[in-house]
């Protein structure tokens, strides 16, 4: 029952009834005992959803459509009692000190207002508050203020751990009371000793100062009584919005859907898919009555508290959530902020820039698109959609709220409704008929605030416009990120993509830049896109992983094929791809300030290339956010959709397989039947009411995940099997005096295996010819060409000795293509396949070296060889190779 469940809930393999009774019958058939009815199974999966409950809601908008959302609450719950996810978590923002890899770096989690930082910590057993008195072990007494990780320069070196610390204020305890200081500190919590409930039940009594009574009226923490006593984290959310289709085929069938993540997790969790929470769907909602259903659903989960289980700690928890940001593409988000879009004159939805096509062309309105404005803010946004209700009641409302839209750039979604209805209200009682006196403007505007009224229903305005603008811990403009998918993969490096097809065409260089595509090497790009044949083809329609295949290779096809400027485009289009797909950043602000550069020459360029462009294409100057939003969130990675876009095919997967009369309900309780299996399956806790107790599954049930690899991989996490540094992935024959023996380290085995390619320690297969770096014995790096790959045969899983041919950097760096130039070193070293640490992309200097000539080879299909042949370069022997960074 339970195998067969399993296999039948698993959101990427998804079965119709249809399906499921002949895999059942095909069981029987074959013998197999105990084979469930699918009416049990059916029975036996509510059965098990219901113990563990079911998040699906109904929320009404005011407009009237229905939808329906999993509870964000529940959600949340389940992370914190699956081992899985919790064990990984983070609950305290941490101070970098510099560097900066996940979201808890960044500095909206460690300045968060108070309601929303971490209120709470746990010291030997025991809740200390924010906000209380306490005392430490050194009897001195502390306020803490907030929460917050940081690793200390006396740490344990060989197993750094980073520690807790408080920020808050020393207070002394005097004849006439307890004296706060004002000057803050910070103190490792580990010195925290007693609890204000044990302060208050002896020394208390002789209060506060006058000074320093404020502090006293604010004491206990209201989280403690609310809390039950129980430890309160704060947990933040990223939410998605975004339009899909529900359909395989071409015919569009949008739907709005909202994805989550949970925030608490690092980077390497979030992208897996198990990790991904559906959150709501409708066709008929639009994307802020969604955003509304889910702001309501967290802000009721925060203050009423989320009661869950911490597998962690193994006790009863209260969590708050907030929001942390809202990741989407441009169209969405400039919705989600009440900004007109990217065709809007002030088209920027985080700054105050833009103007008409006229301001924009001259030099004083050009030169503010390469500079960040005035930063956008909620309540200005607020009172810019108040203004436009105002004016839709006025004579001449359509043009008037016309120039407002185009003054201010803001354009609420959420009350257009509402502006519109009063505008054709307005007109038709404004309209002159033969024979009848027109209505006086009092009268006019006496009817428009009665509809107007009558449309409010006697609640507040508030309730009708963008419910973003008001969401606790949420400025939405500074909390809707610049997407590098869309901004720079489909964005700016398309544009210019574009452009170099365009000259290519012109001067009937296509073909040569095909053939250089094809010779081009591929070895530590990590880019398997680079099929020269589509790309050519298909020129017009590529997608996302094309371009990010592109931008690393470009300048080394295209350096005498187009202008110098757009060369020089394509160079600085690479260093930003590789600025922003960085995953750890190791000094912030060199970091910070060496994107900002490269980001002002890129529109530099641009700017010499296509001057109209950066008028136009709005998605150039939002470049010149993302510093400040890495400063906000984490690198630009963690605010990247590609995870959520992929989730859009298990979405689809529950869209197919339904009948669509109730495509939201159906869509929920999809998701929430495949996240109550995962939950339980994966060793997850859970209520049960019969119990009064938390419970998981039992072992046989654990264990069954744990030794299927494919039924880990159906549920959306990650099955594949790190291989050691050193593995060796094919061998082709046996030497028992190998080549280059003499460059070897001894080994016992007089007989050994020669190898295709080996795996480096950080993952990458290297074959034979790749370029690698290494770490020598002096603990320094060097750059070499792998020659030969030996393993002992008597262990031929792995190799022993790798001969080596090392690369040195000549003196100066490439005149056109600004990259360190290298040459190989003729003698060749043995070293041991531990001391490769990945691959690196080493081109041929074909620039330089004028490689000219092409020869052919044969292509292959369908993994044979055949007798088409495609053209390649054929390179000089010269000595002259670039590092592609």
């Amino acid at each position: 029952m339970y195998i067969t469940d399993l296999l039948f809930s698993s959101p990427r393999l998804r079965f119709s009834d249809a399906q499921k009774r002949a895999v059942i019958t095909w069981a029987k058939a074959l013998g197999a005992p105990n084979v469930p009815t699918l009416y049990g199974l059916k029975k036996c999966h509510d059965r098990i959803c219901n113990q563990v409950g079911n998040p699906t809601e109904k929320v009404k908008a005011n407009s009237g459509n229905i939808f329906y959302l999993n509870s964000i609450a529940k959600a949340i719950a389940k992370d914190y009692a699956n081992p899985l996810t919790r064990m990984c978590m983070q609950d305290y923002p941490e101070d970098g000190q510099g560097s900066m890899s996940q979201a808890h770096h960044g500095e909206k989690m460690l300045n968060l207002p108070d309601g929303l930082a971490v209120p709470s910590v746990r010291v030997s057993k025991k809740i200390y508050f924010t906000g209380e008195l306490l005392q430490q072990s050194s009897q001195s007494y502390f306020i803490p203020e907030r929460f917050f990780q940081a690793y200390l320069p006396d740490g344990d070196a060989a197993h750094p751990e980073p520690a807790i610390l408080a920020i808050g204020n020393p207070v002394a305890l005097t004849a006439a009371g307890f004296i706060v200081d004002p000057e803050r500190i910070i103190v490792e919590v580990s010195t925290f000793a007693r609890t204000f409930e044990e302060i208050e039940e002896r020394e208390f009594e002789c209060g506060f100062t006058e000074s320093s009574r404020s502090y006293a009226q604010h004491m206990p923490n209201p989280l403690r009584k609310k809390s039950g006593g129980r430890l309160v984290l704060s947990v933040p959310l990223i939410i998605f919005i975004d339009d899909v289709s529900g359909n395989v085929s071409k015919q569009w069938n949008k739907h709005h859907v909202v994805y989550m993540s949970n925030a608490a997790m690092p980077r390497q969790m979030l992208e897996k898919e198990f990790c991904v929470r559906f959150v709501s769907s409708s066709p008929h909602a639009s994307p802020l009555e969604l955003a509304k259903g889910v702001k309501d659903s967290i802000t009721t989960a925060a203050e009423q508290g989320v009661i869950a289980w911490d597998c962690k700690y193994e006790e009863e928890i209260m969590l708050v959530p907030y929001g942390l940001f809202k990741a989407g593409d441009n169209p969405m988000q400039a919705e989600e902020c009440s900004h007109g879009g990217l065709k809007c004159n002030m088209c920027c939805r985080t700054c105050y820039v833009g103007g008409t096509m006229v301001e924009k062309s001259t030099d004083e309105g050009y030169l503010k698109i390469f500079e960040s404005g005035r930063l956008r803010e909620p309540d200005d946004t607020r009172k810019h959609i108040y203004d436009q209700i105002a004016l839709s009641k006025l004579s001449g409302g359509t043009e008037k709220v016309k120039n407002a839209v185009t003054s201010s750039g803001i354009r609420d979604a959420a009350s257009a409704s509402i502006v519109n209805h009063l505008l054709v209200l307005g007109k038709s009682l404004r309209k002159r008929e033969a024979g009848k006196p027109a209505l006086k403007e009092d009268e006019v505007r006496a009817t428009l605030e009665k509809e107007f009224e009558d449309l409010l229903c006697g609640r507040p305005l508030e309730e009708f416009i963008n419910p973003l603008l008001g969401m606790p811990g949420v400025n939405i403009h500074r909390d809707t990120p610049t997407e590098i998918l869309h901004t720079v993969l489909l964005g700016v490096v398309k544009y210019f993509w574009g452009q170099t097809v365009f000259i290519l065409e012109k001067a009937h260089l296509l073909d040569t830049f095909q053939t250089r595509i094809e010779s081009i090497s591929t070895n530590g790009l990590h880019a398997p896109t680079l099929g020269a044949e589509y790309i050519c083809h298909y020129k017009g329609s590529l997608i996302g992983k094309h371009f990010k295949s592109l931008a690393q290779v470009m300048p080394y096809i295209i350096y005498d094929l187009v202008p110098k400027t757009v060369l020089n485009g394509w160079t600085v289009i690479g260093e930003v791809v590789v600025l922003l797909w960085h995953t750890k950043i190791d000094d912030l602000e060199t970091y910070l300030a060496q994107l900002s550069r490269t980001i002002e020459d890129f529109l530099t360029v641009s700017a010499q290339c296509a001057p109209s462009i950066l008028i136009s294409k709005a998605k150039f100057h939002f470049l010149l956010h993302i510093p400040m939003y890495i400063r906000r969130f984490g690198p630009a990675i963690l605010f990247s959709t590609e995870r959520f876009e992929s989730f859009n095919h298990v979405f689809r997967l529950t869209c197919i397989h339904s009948n669509r009369q109730a495509p939201s309900r159906d869509s929920c309780n999809t998701f929430a039947s495949h996240d109550t299996i995962k939950h339980v399956v994966t060793g997850g806790f859970w209520f049960d009411a019969v119990q009064k107790k938390w419970v998981r599954a039992g072992d046989a049930v654990r264990q069954y995940i744990a030794d299927h690899p494919e039924q880990r991989h159906l549920l959306g996490l990650n099955t594949a099997n790190a291989k050691a540094a050193g593995f060796q992935t094919r061998s082709h024959r046996i030497c028992a005096d190998p080549q280059n023996a003499s460059k070897h380290p001894s080994s016992s085995s007089s007989r050994f295996v020669i190898a295709d390619s080996i795996v480096a320690t950080n993952g990458d297969t290297v074959a034979v010819g790749g370029h690698i770096i290494l770490s020598d014995e002096a603990e320094t790096l060097r750059i070499g060409k792998i020659i030969e790959i030996l393993a002992p045969d008597n262990n031929r899983m792995y190799a022993s000795h790798v001969a080596i041919q090392f690369l040195q950097f000549l003196p100066t760096v490439h005149p056109t293509l600004r990259v360190p130039r290298m040459q190989t070193i003729t003698n060749q070293e043995g070293k041991s396949p531990e001391q490769i640490l990945c691959a690196v992309n080493i081109q041929h200097d074909c620039a330089s070296s004028q490689c000219v000539e092409t020869r052919s080879i044969c292509a292959h299909q369908e993994r044979e060889r055949t007798t088409r042949t495609k053209r390649i370069v054929k390179h000089k022997e010269t000595n002259s190779f670039l590092l592609n960074v």
